[in-house]
Order: C-alpha cells, then sequence, then structure tokens
C-alpha cells in the first residue's frame, strides 16, 4: 500500500454552501473534521493550516470557522500568504468518511495561480479548478452543485454506512429501516449515546410483556426485542456520520446489548414458568433455565469483555471483518476452523444476533416460545465453553 500523503496546508473555498447541513453536519464542519481524521491517521506531529477563502462577496455574518472538540490536528486561519497549499478542498464537496487520501490521488497538484488581478479573481480560479475534477467518486465524495441533491447524497452516504460484523439479516432487513430512522435523526442535534440511552426502554417493556406466559405476548415481546434490533442500529450511523465514535459509546452499546439479552431470557423463564403453572404442570424447569442462561451470559460476555489480546491476536484475516475483536480469538483458538473456514463463516452468521432475533419472532409466531429459550441456553452454554476452551489453549501456547 502506498505511504499516506502528508500535507501541511489546506485550502477550503467557501461559499453559502460552507452552511448546508448534510447528514448531520455542516458542510464545511465535515471537511475540517475530514482534515483532522486524516492528520491523526497520517501520525501528524503538529497541526496542519487550513485556510478558509471565503467567496469575497459574502458579508461577515455570514463567515464563521469550526468550533469542535475533536478537532485536536488542525488551526484556521482566514489570511492568504501566497504560499502554495497541499490540498485544496471546496465546501460542495462532500467527503465521506476516511475519503481525504483519495481525493488527493485524484486531484493530483493544487494549482499554483499567480498574480491574480483581485481576491475574486483568485477565489474563482480555484472554484473553476475544483469544478473540473471528478464530480464523485463511488465511496468517496460527491459535489454538491445544488441543495436540491442533498437528499440523494444523504441516502448514498448512509448506504455505505454499515459495519463488516453485520449478519445478512442486519444487512437486508434491518439497515435499510434503521436508515430511515437515521436520516430523521440527522436532523436533530441527535447523539449516538444519547440515542442508545432513549431506546433501552424497549427491551424493558417487552421483557415485562413477556412475563405474562400468553401466546400473544410472546409474539409481541419479540417484536419489540426485533424492533429494538433495528433502531440498535442508528447510533453506530450517527456516529459514523457524525465524527462522533468513542470507546465509551462502544462500551455503552455493548452493556445495553447483553442487558437485553438477559432481560430476554429472564422474560421467557418467567413467562414459560407462568404459562406451564396456568396449564396446570410446574414451571420451575423454564425459571431455572432462564435464570441460569442469563448468568451464563453476563459471564460469558464479561469473559470476553477483559480478555487482553494476545500477541498474535487479531493477525489472521481467515474471516475477514465478520467478527468484532472480542470474539476472534475465541474462535480461532477453539477448534471451529478445523471444520474449514466456510463452515465457520456460515456458522457465525446464522447465529449473528440480528439473525436469532429475527428466528426467534417466527418461533414466537408458530407459537414454539420453548424453543426460543432453550437455543439461548444451548448457544450461550456452548460459546462459555469455547471462551474457556480457548483461553486454556491461550495459556499452552
Amino acid at each position: 500500500m502506498a505511504p499516506p500523503h502528508s500535507f501541511r496546508r489546506v485550502l477550503i473555498v467557501a461559499d453559502e454552501s460552507a452552511d448546508w447541513m448534510v447528514a448531520g453536519l455542516r458542510q464545511l464542519d465535515r471537511l475540517a473534521l475530514s482534515v483532522d481524521e486524516s492528520a491523526v491517521e497520517n501520525k501528524e506531529t503538529a497541526p496542519a493550516l487550513v485556510c478558509i477563502f471565503w467567496r469575497p462577496d459574502l458579508d461577515q455574518s455570514q463567515r464563521w470557522v469550526p468550533k469542535n472538540e475533536r478537532l485536536t490536528k488542525v488551526a484556521f486561519t482566514t489570511d492568504l500568504d501566497g504560499q502554495s497549499f497541499d490540498l485544496v478542498l471546496n465546501t460542495r464537496l462532500f467527503l465521506y468518511r476516511k475519503a481525504v487520501r483519495q481525493f488527493m490521488e485524484a486531484s493530483v497538484s493544487p494549482p499554483e495561480i499567480i498574480s491574480p488581478n483581485s481576491e475574486k479573481e483568485l477565489w474563482e480560479s480555484y472554484s473553476r479548478w475544483l469544478e473540473s475534477l471528478p464530480r464523485s467518486s463511488e465511496g468517496a465524495w460527491e459535489y454538491i452543485t445544488a441543495g436540491s441533491q442533498i437528499d440523494e447524497i444523504e441516502i448514498k452516504f448512509l448506504h455505505g454506512g454499515g459495519k463488516s460484523q453485520d449478519g445478512f439479516v442486519s444487512r437486508y432487513l434491518n439497515r435499510p429501516f434503521s436508515r430511515v430512522v437515521t436520516r430523521l435523526l440527522l436532523r436533530f442535534p441527535t447523539t449516538p449515546n444519547g440515542w442508545t440511552w432513549l431506546i433501552f426502554p424497549i427491551p424493558i417493556a417487552a421483557s415485562l410483556i413477556l412475563l405474562h406466559g400468553t401466546y400473544w405476548s410472546f409474539l409481541w415481546g419479540l417484536i419489540l426485542f426485533q424492533v429494538f434490533s433495528v433502531l440498535d442500529g442508528c447510533d453506530g450511523e450517527i456516529a459514523r456520520a457524525k465524527f462522533l465514535e468513542s470507546e465509551s459509546g462502544r462500551r455503552l452499546d455493548d452493556l445495553f446489548d447483553i442487558l437485553s439479552n438477559i432481560l430476554l431470557v429472564v422474560g421467557l423463564g418467567f413467562g414459560l414458568s407462568q404459562q406451564a403453572n396456568l396449564a396446570g404442570h410446574s414451571g420451575w424447569f423454564y425459571l431455572i433455565e432462564g435464570v441460569t442462561a442469563a448468568a451464563l451470559i453476563g459471564v460469558n460476555e464479561s469473559y470476553l469483555a477483559t480478555r487482553r489480546p494476545g500477541a498474535d491476536e487479531g493477525k489472521s484475516e481467515s474471516l475477514g471483518g465478520t467478527l468484532y475483536p472480542r470474539h476472534r480469538e475465541l474462535v480461532e483458538r477453539s477448534g471451529m476452523l478445523l471444520f474449514g473456514e466456510r463452515f465457520a463463516s456460515w456458522l457465525i452468521q446464522l447465529t449473528k444476533r440480528d439473525v436469532a432475533m429475527l428466528f426467534f419472532v417466527v418461533l414466537a409466531a408458530i407459537g414454539q416460545s420453548a424453543w426460543i429459550l432453550h437455543l439461548l441456553f444451548a448457544v450461550t452454554a456452548i460459546s462459555l465453553a469455547l471462551a474457556l476452551k480457548s483461553f486454556s489453549r491461550g495459556r499452552v501456547e
């Protein structure tokens, strides 16, 4: 792979489009954050100087400088000093995440415009040069000639906002719905963590519904868990659109996912126990199974969360990006790959949370809710056994 492009001086040619809100951010803010992100990736030792060159006929009330606590590797100025720039951008340029390098490769070197007669001519010269570049690049950038294009650009941008770890249900069913919700949320000052907290009452309510132990309570409870699974994708989409990814946000999302799984098995255990009691049978088995499954989920996820990466962890790319880092070592050391990468890949896909949740709704619809609890108990027990095997094997190695 070619070495990353380094840049020390960036020019942003700005007009009224700087204030256009696209996918949750004003255009000038997105460009500044993109430059900052690229500078961090390049491990620049000093902030890049970003000169904002406003169209001369814009009055001062229409001019502004980005202010964001995440901007740590850029310094702003509005003074042109006659020196050349390593990168020239335009506020009509919508950049996808991590696309600065691709744009630099496509635009070659910025022009050197010598001795213009006026500031207006200089601004127009840079603007014409930018307009001569490719208007779009798949998954990298789009050039916005008019505000009417914003809706189309947002849809294209969010379409590529999934994760490599998404299962096929999430990719083809959940994400299309979550993107619609995310587009609406991006019109408001919504944060990923705020959304995570806002939707967590859904699995709580779903678990309480399951306690009734009837066919309809199981069906509607599982539908609510599926709704939560769909909406749970919005926080990541918001974070990636607004440059708001954080380790604390990832941990919060993981925690609520774990708690929702615990609420599911506990609700099923109590609900199935209630159903059995109403039918004149003993329901203690379901109650014990649900509580035990909840304990196994807690132990298993706590183990995975506290594991320290080994020296060779993450080096294998056999399963691509289908696994979260905390699960990769478990799969590689558990012996699952002895059956072949294709088998392991399909097994992982079929047991992903999004696939399982939709399957559970089907089981509830056909009156087989007890199998949901049995399957969750079995999968959790096997996962914990594999985790312990992975740990013991890692210690031996």
